[in-house]
């Protein structure tokens, strides 16, 4: 096994992150788990549950996320048949039926993460017709511009908080770790979404010549707007690549044999 000392920063949250994490670790990469946000409770679990119970007046369900999807299984064990599941990509397809079962129909963009987002399911549901009520099952903000074109379009939507996202701080430990390791090689970030960017900002700026150091580095993301964020502010090198856990090791891998 080869032991690699350029960090590896994995920023997605959740259980994915730690799968990926016990991946890599098992190829003897130095994994930094950063998690870009920690899931929570929401702050009205009552009003989770009465909305999610009484789903009458909808036609569409739209979970935005796999935190979306866990928070809306604590209540929901079947859905009723007369609401359309619906969601942005297939990773969070895969989540849906891993809770509801394999056979549950969802309707998303299908293909790789970045050919998925809000604007490809919005063309989707163009393409069949607009829905007349729908709940978008998500954090405290998020997919405000699918909301307003829904709107805009004849829908009526209402927005269910069913979790919060409290953003990444850095420990003392691992900001002392973080201020050693400025002086050695740069490391490969590996983040999935636009916020992301604002959060690994934050968690740094009180390290002098942390955030520069990160710059310097490589960041694998999966869509092109966060790719689009990161290069706006500063990042040099900036790539995509597939979400699924075989492709990011690989192109990890790559990146650790070319510099």
């Amino acid at each position: 096994m080869i032991h690699y000392q350029k960090p590896i920063i994995l920023m997605r949250p959740g259980a994915a992150n730690e799968r990926l994490a016990e991946r890599l670790g098992k190829r003897g990469m130095n994994i930094w788990k950063w998690p870009a946000f920690t899931i929570l409770p929401p702050q009205d679990p009552e009003r989770v549950q009465e909305r999610l119970l009484n789903l009458d007046n909808f036609d569409m369900v739209l979970l935005a996320s796999p935190a979306a999807v866990a928070a809306s299984a604590v209540y929901v064990k079947q859905w009723p048949q007369h609401i359309t599941l619906a969601t942005i990509g297939s990773g969070t397809a895969r989540v849906i039926r891993a809770a509801w079962g394999e056979h549950t129909p969802v309707l998303y963009p299908e293909g790789e993460t970045f050919e998925s987002g809000s604007e490809r399911l919005f063309e989707l549901l163009k393409s069949r017709g607009f829905p007349s009520r729908v709940l978008i099952v998500r954090g405290q903000v998020g997919r405000e511009w699918l909301r307003e074109q829904l709107l805009a379009h004849g829908t009526d939507v209402e927005v269910l908080p069913a979790y919060q996202r409290a953003p990444l701080e850095l420990s003392s430990a691992e900001l002392e770790k973080l201020q050693f390791s400025i002086s050695g090689p740069t490391p490969i970030v590996y983040l999935t979404s636009t916020d992301s960017v604002g959060v690994l900002m934050h968690a740094v700026k009180t390290v002098p010549g942390a955030l520069e150091w990160i710059q310097k580095g490589f960041v694998l993301t999966i869509h092109p707007r966060p790719k689009a964020q990161l290069e706006e502010v500063g990042f040099r090198n900036v790539a995509l690549v597939s979400a699924k856990d075989e492709r990011v090791q690989q192109a990890i891998e790559k990146l650790l044999e070319i510099v």
